[in-house]
């Protein structure tokens, strides 16, 4: 007969072969014994069995059962083919289906006809020791919380051991900055530029963005508290988790790793707190109502101008700054009023300029994207992603042969994660940038089609305009998208 085999090496610890390799001979001698011809190998590698998520092996494994590949599968036990019930039984009536029978070496056990209701209990048995680990795991993770576990990776610090961090004396200097400029009434994205400007990088080589910032200045531990059991995990066959009542964190004061006061800590979540009410949209705003909405910034706070509709004889829009606006030159002293009429004035006189020298138009607008992205070192950031690739599948190894926990795993699987998505999101940037300046032609193309029109709306603006900076002394910068 034609055997397939199904193994899986899971993030779980286990008392079975702990290698793919070791398990292809294991394989290999069982189809030998019985003398059948091993097909094929479908493995899954660092893959968990609560779910069928990411399980792409398990999955074309089913695929092919549909060609008659093969005329059963051999699987070592129940929790390797599924710890979750339902996935378990779409996996044996989708063989069983395709006529392919199943068998479970471990128990001597095989799908044939209808016989799985004995094996449908023992995949129960398998779900619920799942959850029993998952259970042990959140204890364990809880006892250490307790016990005051540092983060893994953490700006500002260079971790010592399980409970201890020292201060990094470069960034924790950066981080006192960042608290200073901020009370001092710099915004996150300008933090950002200046420290992206001083070519200071991120704990993991890559720029800063507002999000990064944001959560330096808001996490306790630069005040010396360090603050753990914030989530738990709700479902752990989904992964989903949820918040835990701020009485029933662990709080534990640390003062040796304090680098701000805690006057000045609270006063930065108090103005944080403001800024996040200030910039919250009103609910069944109309977004594209008037000409210019959500395209003009302010050129000082970076914030947006928002319209306001006058009657008076005639009816007319202005755009002011949404900070100024709302709470003077405390926050913001950009005051400049700007009319509607008067300033869809000069974008068709800067559009119609445009349109007079195209070439020139579009050699500058392809220097200007080029200039954008200057600072993005490609050969650094890709070099950066693959060596915290390597790093997750290094980890991956040691988990299996049993040199760290999973929680452990788990927790440098979260830092590394972090920081990939943040070079991706750089890498996305440059090349969204390329993707610009290869059709950079078609913008002259379609200012030429707008100023043909004899109205113009929100839409059409949003076609061929990324923002439009408006500054204190009134003057104003486009930007062409």
């Amino acid at each position: 007969m034609r055997m397939a085999a199904y193994c899986r090496v899971s993030t779980e610890k286990e008392e079975q072969l702990s290698s793919l390799k070791n398990q292809q001979e294991f394989f290999e001698q069982y189809a030998e014994k019985c003398g059948d011809t091993l097909i094929k190998i479908y493995a899954d590698e660092g893959i968990s069995g609560k779910s069928m998520k990411k399980r792409d092996a398990f999955m074309k494994l089913l695929r092919d059962s549909a060609k008659g590949l093969f005329d059963y599968v051999a699987v070592k036990d129940i929790s390797r083919f599924a710890r979750n019930t339902s996935d378990f039984l779409y996996g044996i009536r989708t063989l069983k289906n395709n006529g392919v029978d199943v068998r479970f070496l471990s128990g001597n056990q095989t799908v044939i006809g209808e016989s799985e209701f004995v094996l449908t209990v023992f995949a129960a048995l398998a779900q619920e020791e799942s959850a029993n680990l998952s259970k042990r795991v959140i204890f364990g993770k809880r006892q250490n919380a307790k016990k005051g576990r540092v983060p893994n990776m953490i700006y500002g610090y260079d971790r010592v051991d399980t409970y201890t961090l020292k201060i990094n004396e470069q960034e924790s200097e950066i981080v006192k900055l960042m608290f200073k400029w901020y009370l001092e009434g710099l915004g996150t994205r300008r933090i950002c530029i200046k420290l992206n400007d001083m070519g200071i990088p991120t704990k993991l080589g890559a720029k800063w963005i507002s999000r990064t910032v944001r959560r330096i200045l808001m996490n306790p531990i630069y005040a010396g508290r360090l603050v753990n059991n914030k989530t738990v995990t709700k479902d752990f066959l989904s992964g989903t988790r949820e918040d835990i009542p701020e009485e029933e964190w662990y709080v534990h004061e640390r003062p040796e790793l304090r680098l701000v006061s805690d006057e000045d800590f609270e006063l930065v979540q108090k103005r944080l707190e403001e800024r996040r009410e200030q910039y919250q949209m009103p609910v069944g705003r109309h977004s594209s109502k008037h000409i210019f909405s959500n395209l003009i910034r302010c050129g000082e706070c970076g914030k947006a101008f928002t319209a306001k509709v006058y009657h008076w004889k005639n009816t007319y829009v202005k755009y002011r700054c949404c900070v100024h606006n709302n709470n003077g030159n405390a926050h913001c002293t950009n005051a400049v009023t700007i009319d509607e009429q008067e300033l869809l004035g000069e974008v068709k006189q800067y559009l119609l300029s445009i349109i007079e020298d195209k070439e020139a138009f579009t050699k500058r607008l392809t220097e200007q994207y080029v200039e954008e992205n200057k600072d993005i070192d490609m050969p650094r950031l890709t070099k950066a992603r693959k060596k915290l690739a390597k790093r997750r599948k290094k980890l991956k190894e040691m988990y299996i042969n049993g040199l760290i926990e999973m929680s452990e795993l788990k927790e440098e699987y979260a830092s590394i994660d972090s920081g990939i998505k943040s070079i991706d999101d750089e890498l996305g940037a440059y090349n969204d940038t390329l993707e610009k300046i290869e059709h950079v032609d078609e913008i002259a193309l379609n200012i030429e089609h707008l100023l043909m029109q004899n109205e113009f709306s929100n839409e059409d603006m949003k076609e061929i305009i990324e923002k439009i900076l408006v500054y204190p002394d009134k003057s104003v910068e486009i930007f062409m998208k």
